[in-house]
C-alpha cells in the first residue's frame, strides 16, 4: 500500500513538474503584474536622468494605449465627428486636433506624436489630398526626431516627395509647443524642442544648505552611502552621469523604495553641484571633480559656466575649442574668425531667447562686461536667412 502510495505521490509530483514545464507563464502573471509599477518606475527615471519627458521613453505605452472611449469625442466639435469609413473623411482647412485622431482611429492605428506637430500634420494631409491621396494610413509617429507617415506610395511620386518635405519639416518644430525648435541630442532619446521646453525637460540640480534638489526632489548629503562616476564617456570624454546610492531608500509615487538615483552631466548646475559634494566617498574621483572648482565666463552668453572649454548654460563650445578643431586658414585673421563665430553664436542665443529660459536657482553669474558683437542689423538680417553660425 506504502509502495502505491508513492507512486501515486510520485506521478503526480511528475505530471506537475512537466506542466510547468509546457506552461512557462503559468506562475508569471501575478509576478509580472506586481512588477510592472517598478518597470514603469525604472522608465520614468531613466528618462529624467536623461533630460526628456517620459512620453519620448514609453513608446510600449504608447503603443498599448487603450482605445478612446465611445464618448471620447462626444463634446468635441470637429469636421468628422459623424464620420464613419475613410470614403467620406473630409480634408479641408477646418481639421483640427480631434480629426486627426478620427483618421487614426478609422485606419486602426494610433496616433503617435505629440500636440505641436499636429498643425504641421494637418498641413500635410491637405497637399497629400490636392495628390489623390486614398486617406489610408499604416503608421503616424515620431521617430528619430522626424515624423514618419507610413502610406502607399510609389517612388519618386508626388506623395513620396510631401512626406519627405514634412520629415525635414518636423526637424524644426517643437513636438510639445509647434514652436521653432531644433533636435536635441544630449539624452539618448533625440528629440525636437523649442528652448523653453528643452531647458524644461534637461534637468536641474541645484545646492541646499544640507543637500541638494535634483528633478524637484531632495536629497540630504548625510544619506549618500556612495557616489562613483559612471564608466561611460560621451563623444568628448566626459562621465555621462554620477550615480549615488542613498542609505536611506525613498520611496517613489508607486510605492517602490529606490535607493539609486544618477545626475547625468548635462543637467543644468552639475558644475556647481559637484563643487559641492563632500570628500571622504571612496572610489569617487576627486582629481576629476577639480576641473569643475574655477569655471570661467562665457564669452557668448555671458554665464560664469565654462567647463572642459564647453559652456553648461548655452552648451556652446568656447573659441579655444572650437579653434583646437577648426585651425584658422591660411591667410585668414584669427581674431577675426574669432569675432565672426562669438558674434554668430551671440545671435543664435538672442533668437532662442535663451537668456529668458537661463534658471533662476543661482547657478550661474552674469557677467557685468559681457561684450554684445553684433548690431540691430545684424541681427534682423540674421533673422531673415537661414541659421550661419558654426555646428558644435
Amino acid at each position: 500500500m506504502t509502495l502505491t502510495v508513492a507512486i501515486i505521490i510520485g506521478l503526480l509530483i511528475s505530471f506537475i513538474a512537466i506542466y510547468s514545464i509546457l506552461n512557462p507563464y503559468l506562475y508569471k502573471t501575478k509576478i509580472k503584474k506586481e512588477h510592472q509599477d517598478l518597470i514603469d518606475n525604472i522608465q520614468e527615471r531613466i528618462a529624467k536622468a536623461n533630460g526628456a519627458t517620459i512620453e519620448h521613453y514609453s513608446l510600449d505605452n504608447l503603443s498599448q494605449e487603450k482605445k478612446p472611449e465611445v464618448d471620447f469625442y462626444k463634446d468635441a466639435e470637429f469636421v468628422n465627428k459623424e464620420c464613419t469609413n475613410l470614403d467620406d473623411f473630409i480634408i479641408n482647412d477646418q481639421l483640427n486636433s480631434y480629426d486627426l485622431r478620427k483618421l487614426a482611429d478609422l485606419n486602426g492605428i494610433q496616433l503617435q506624436i505629440r500636440q505641436g506637430w499636429h498643425p504641421l500634420l494637418i498641413e500635410m494631409l491637405q497637399e497629400l489630398d490636392q495628390q489623390g491621396w486614398d486617406r489610408s494610413v499604416s503608421c503616424i509617429k515620431e521617430k528619430y526626431a522626424s515624423l514618419r507617415f507610413y502610406t502607399q506610395c510609389k517612388y519618386e511620386d508626388p506623395i513620396q516627395i510631401i512626406l519627405e518635405e514634412y520629415e525635414y519639416k518636423s526637424e524644426k518644430v517643437c513636438e510639445t509647443c509647434g514652436k521653432k525648435g531644433e533636435i536635441r541630442y544630449n539624452s539618448s532619446w533625440d528629440y525636437v524642442a523649442c528652448q523653453e521646453h528643452y531647458v524644461e525637460n534637461r534637468g536641474e540640480v541645484t545646492i541646499q544648505e544640507n543637500g541638494f534638489i535634483h528633478n524637484d526632489k531632495f536629497y540630504e548629503w548625510n544619506n549618500i552611502k556612495k557616489a562613483l562616476f559612471d564608466k561611460d564617456l560621451d563623444y568628448s570624454d566626459k562621465h555621462r552621469f554620477l550615480k549615488i546610492e542613498l542609505k536611506k531608500p525613498y520611496i517613489e509615487h508607486s510605492g517602490w523604495p529606490t535607493g539609486t538615483i544618477y545626475i547625468a552631466n548635462y543637467v543644468t548646475g552639475f558644475g556647481s553641484f559637484l563643487n559641492h559634494i563632500p570628500k571622504g566617498f571612496p572610489g569617487l574621483d576627486y582629481n576629476y571633480i577639480k576641473n569643475f572648482e574655477n569655471p570661467e565666463f562665457c564669452e557668448i552668453c555671458g554665464y560664469k559656466a565654462v567647463y572642459f572649454d564647453r559652456c553648461e548654460c548655452c552648451e556652446s563650445e568656447s573659441w579655444s575649442a572650437y579653434h583646437k578643431q577648426w585651425k584658422t586658414q591660411d591667410g585668414k585673421d584669427e581674431n577675426e574668425e574669432k569675432r565672426w563665430y562669438l558674434k554668430h553664436k551671440q545671435i543664435n542665443w538672442e533668437v532662442i531667447e535663451g537668456d529668458k529660459y537661463v534658471p533662476v536657482c543661482g547657478n550661474y553669474t552674469k557677467n557685468p562686461d559681457h561684450k554684445i558683437l553684433y548690431t540691430e542689423l545684424e541681427l534682423q538680417d540674421y533673422l531673415n536667412k537661414e541659421d550661419l553660425y558654426p555646428e558644435d
